[in-house]
Parts: structure tokens; C-alpha cells; sequence
């Protein structure tokens, strides 16, 4: 048992083995497709309102255990959390500290502008970016945040809210009993209005059967600061 301070991590519990994991048509370990992962790798999401963060629940998820598998390779006890971010359009910012993403501050609410957005990127370090699947823009960003995201950011994939991302070329499936609570105690964690039920009602379908799939792609910097 994981342990330190009488606490211990929810999703510690985690193992690589509990991801079924494909990455250009080929199968592949968990522990080989993060194996340069480092614990000091910093993640950030782009979420364009509050729950769309869900959709990328299992690559989140995957990368989380990761990051409790460094710890794990030192010795069975510890206290830590990754450093992970969400960066949410609307306030208040859902909490997704059931991902992990915790103490609550690493929900950043930050404005619909990409250059304040770039910097709430580059200013935490984010060393992988998840961005919407949306339509690519022009973005107006000022050329030090863009050599410091280039700098820093390491990978950047682009999901969907729907967990389906067009044009895949990358499959993460997980058991969706391990995953069901993470993902419901993210829309529980707000006052529910009329959309917050409905959303809430698609998740409890999606998780309804025994594995949840979800797709990624892979993009390279320039196209992901173009979603974000």
C-alpha cells in the first residue's frame, strides 16, 4: 500500500497494465510509451469551458500514472501530486482534482485571448499540451511566448469533448469502474443547471459499458497554439 502522512493518492491505484494502449496502429505498453516521462513533466489542458477536460480522461489518466510510476521505482511511500494543470474559459473552473490536478489552484481559469492563454501556458512550464480538436486559427501571440512554448512544450495532442478525436493515431481504453467516479466528480463539483445534467447524463452513457475508449491525435506546436 501506497503511503505517507496517512494519506494516499486516489489514483495511485493506477497501473500501467489497467491501460490498453495504441499508437499508430501498433500496440503498445504503457511503460513504453511513457518511458522518458519524467516526474517533473508538467501537463496542461485546454478546456474551452469547464467539462470538455473529461474527453481526454484516460490520456490524462495515462500520464498520471506515469508520473506515480517514478515515484514507485524510489520506493513504495510517498506524498506527491503532478504537477498538472487545466486551463478553463469559464469561472468558476470545474475541479478536477479526482484527475489528480491538485491542490485547486492548478484549475486556472484564464481568458478566450491566446496570447494570455500562451502565457498561462509557458509560465507553468507545460511541458505536454492537450487542445481541442477544433478548427485551427490564426492566433495572435507575441514571438517570446511563442520560442518559450517551443522551448518547453515537449508534445501536444488535440482531443475531443466527445472523447473521439478525428483522424486518430493514438487509442487509450481503461475499464470504465476505475474511470466512472474521476469523471462524474468533475461535473458533481459545480451547482447543476439544465446543460450540466445533460452532460452529466452522456457521461453516465459513455461509461455505462465496461471499457471506455478514447482517441487522440498527435500534433506538432505550431498547430496546437492554433486551437488554443
Amino acid at each position: 500500500m501506497l503511503k505517507a502522512f496517512d494519506i494516499t493518492m486516489h489514483s495511485s491505484s493506477l497501473r500501467g497494465s489497467d491501460f490498453k494502449i495504441t499508437h499508430d496502429g501498433e500496440a503498445i505498453p504503457h511503460a513504453d510509451l511513457f518511458s522518458s516521462f519524467q516526474d517533473t513533466d508538467r501537463l496542461g489542458i485546454i478546456v474551452p469551458h469547464r467539462f470538455e477536460g473529461i474527453g481526454a480522461m484516460t490520456l490524462i489518466m495515462a500520464y498520471v500514472t506515469a508520473f506515480y510510476d517514478r515515484y514507485r521505482e524510489r520506493g513504495p511511500e510517498f506524498y506527491s501530486y503532478p504537477d498538472f494543470f487545466t486551463f478553463q474559459r469559464e469561472a468558476p473552473c470545474a475541479d478536477y482534482g479526482m484527475f489528480d490536478i491538485w491542490p485547486n489552484h492548478k484549475n486556472v481559469h484564464v481568458p478566450q485571448g491566446a496570447q494570455q492563454t500562451a502565457e498561462a501556458i509557458t509560465g507553468r512550464g507545460v511541458n505536454v499540451l492537450l487542445v481541442p480538436d477544433n478548427d485551427a486559427r490564426e492566433v495572435a501571440i507575441s514571438p517570446v511566448e511563442r520560442e518559450s512554448a517551443r522551448r518547453n512544450v515537449q508534445h501536444c495532442f488535440a482531443y475531443s469533448e466527445s472523447g473521439t478525436a478525428a483522424s486518430s493515431d493514438l487509442v487509450i481504453e481503461c475499464r470504465s469502474e476505475l474511470l466512472r467516479d474521476y469523471a462524474l466528480s468533475v461535473l458533481d463539483s459545480l451547482p447543476a443547471d439544465g446543460s450540466m445534467r445533460e452532460q452529466r447524463r452522456q457521461w453516465e452513457a459513455r461509461l455505462a459499458g465496461d471499457t471506455l475508449r478514447q482517441t487522440f491525435r498527435k500534433l506538432d506546436l505550431d498547430d496546437a497554439l492554433r486551437r488554443i
